[in-house]
């Protein structure tokens, strides 16, 4: 963005995104290791987690006076290319842990 403040807002959604997708990274490698029903619960651990961050994020942004649609870009644009990661992580480990043969 050109404006600076829809920067600062933008930048808010992109560290928030990438903390959520570090916290969901280290779960679900815990998760993958244990059985598919943990897996699971971590799956919505880690939406309820975001959700939250959502909220929060945008909260914090608008209280500030900011714009909420950078913050919404921002974190959605990175949260698409960490959701596509973390699948696959998930999907090699799962293989792994099945023999390679799925």
């Amino acid at each position: 963005p050109k404006v600076v403040e829809d920067r600062v807002s933008a930048c808010w959604g992109v560290g928030l995104a990438s903390v959520t997708g570090v916290v969901a990274l280290v779960l679900k490698r815990r998760a993958v290791q244990r059985d598919l029903k943990s897996a699971l619960k971590v799956v919505g651990i880690v939406f309820g987690l975001r959700a939250l961050g959502v909220v929060v994020g945008l909260l914090g942004v608008v209280s500030r006076g900011l714009s909420a649609v950078p913050f919404v870009a921002g974190f959605f644009g990175v949260y698409f290319a960490l959701q596509w990661i973390e699948v696959s992580y998930v999907m090699a480990a799962s293989k792994g842990a099945a023999g390679g043969d799925e």
